[in-house]
C-alpha cells in the first residue's frame, strides 16, 4: 500500500507494501467497462497511473492510524506524485520520472527503498493477469460506498499459504482504488489503507509536487545503487515459493561509510519480496518480527548478513531465507 519508513539495524528502510507497476498513461475515457472480474484489476491499474487526483489517505497497522495527504499529477505524458506525512515523524516521498526522494525533517536518516524506483507508491499490479489468476482467486463481493463513492468490492484470494488475501474497494465511475485491505492467514486485518478524502476533478498546482521548505535541505535518497545482472549472483535461493522470481539485482551504497548493500527484488507480479545481504558486523541480533503485515526474517549466512523482507507470511520469508546459499 503506503509506503513508510520502518528502522531495521540503524538502516531506514522505505517500504512500500504495495507499488503500482508503470503502464502507458491515457485517460479515464479510453477505459472500458469491466466485463470480467480481471477487468476490474486492470481498469484500477490504468485510473491508478492516468488520472490526476488528490485526497486524504487513512493508513492503519498495528492497531495504529497514521494520515497521509497524496497528491498524483498526469501532465504531457509524465507522472508526478506526492505523499506527505500529516504525523509525526514529518516525512514527504516524491517520485518523478522513475526517481524517488525520500524527505524527513531532521535530515539524520538512511534510506533504502524496496521497490524500484519507476514504480509508483500506491499499488502493484502486473500487465498479464494470467500470472494473478495462476496464484489468486479473484472474486467480487458486492458493492459498498467508500469515500462518497460506490465501489465495487474485489478480492485476490491466494491459492497457497504463502500469500495473502487482499482486498480492493474499486470506485464504479473512476475505477480508482478508494480502500485496500490486508488479511493475514486467520483472516484477520493487517494493514489498511481507506481514503477518507478524495478529489479526481480539481487540477493540482506544480507547488503541490515540490516538497516543502522545512525539508527541502534535508533531503536523503538512495546512494550510489547500482544495477547488476542477474548471472552475477553470488548467492543461490534454493527455496523459494512457486511463483516468485527474481526482478532485480543491485547493489547499494549507504552513508556515511558507503558499505555495500547487495538488494535481491523477488516478486510473483503482485507480492514483493526484498533479500538485503550485507557484511556482517558484531553485534547483531537476527530472528524473526513482524510490522503490520510486513514479515521480517534476519539470520547469519557465510558470514554475512542476510534480511528478508516482504509483504507476505512469515513462513514466506523463512523459507526464503533458510534456503539462501553463497556460490
Amino acid at each position: 500500500m503506503l509506503k513508510f519508513f520502518v528502522d531495521i539495524r540503524g538502516v531506514t528502510l522505505l517500504i512500500g507494501a504495495c507499488a503500482l507497476y508503470s503502464v502507458q498513461v491515457g485517460s479515464v475515457e479510453a477505459i472500458t467497462p469491466p466485463r470480467t472480474v480481471t477487468d476490474w484489476l486492470l481498469n484500477m491499474r490504468q485510473a491508478a497511473s492516468s488520472l490526476s487526483y488528490q485526497g486524504i489517505v487513512a493508513y492503519i497497522k498495528d492497531q495504529q492510524v497514521d494520515s497521509f495527504k497524496l497528491y498524483h499529477r498526469v501532465s504531457e505524458g509524465h507522472e508526478r506524485e506526492r505523499l506527505i506525512s500529516m504525523n509525526s515523524p514529518y516525512r514527504e516521498v516524491i517520485r518523478a520520472d522513475g526517481n524517488v526522494a525520500c524527505y524527513s525533517a531532521d535530515g539524520q536518516q538512511v534510506v533504502v527503498e524496496t521497490k524500484p524506483s519507476n514504480q509508483a507508491l500506491f499499488m502493484s499490479l502486473p500487465k498479464d493477469t494470467s500470472t494473478i489468476e495462476r496464484f489468486y482467486r479473484i472474486n467480487l463481493r458486492g458493492q459498498e460506498y467508500v469515500a462518497g463513492g460506490l465501489t465495487q468490492v474485489v478480492a485476490l484470494e491466494p491459492r497457497d499459504a504463502f500469500r495473502y488475501t487482499r482486498l480492493f474497494w474499486i470506485d464504479t465511475s473512476t475505477y480508482l482504488p478508494l480502500k485496500l485491505d490486508v488479511l493475514n492467514e486467520d483472516g484477520q486485518s493487517v494493514e489498511q489503507m481507506v481514503f477518507t478524502t478524495i478529489n479526481a476533478k480539481e487540477p493540482i498546482a506544480a507547488t503541490d509536487l515540490e516538497p516543502s521548505p522545512r525539508t527541502s535541505t534535508a533531503m536523503t535518497r538512495i546512494r550510489h545503487r547500482e544495477s547488476k545482472p542477474v548471472g552475477k549472483l553470488k548467492w543461490t535461493l534454493e527455496d523459494v515459493p512457486e511463483g516468485f522470481q527474481i526482478v532485480s539485482y543491485s547493489a547499494l551504497k549507504r552513508p556515511p561509510s558507503n558499505s555495500a548493500i547487495e538488494h535481491i527484488l523477488l516478486s510473483d507480479g503482485f507480492s514483493s519480496v526484498s533479500v538485503y545481504i550485507e557484511s556482517k558486523e558484531g553485534g547483531i541480533n537476527t530472528g524473526t518480527y513482524r510490522m503490520g503485515a510486513i514479515s521480517v526474517d534476519t539470520v547469519v549466512v557465510g558470514g554475512h548478513l542476510v534480511t528478508v523482507v516482504g509483504e507476505v507470511p512469515m513462513k514466506s520469508v523463512e523459507r526464503i531465507a533458510s534456503g539462501i546459499k553463497q556460490r
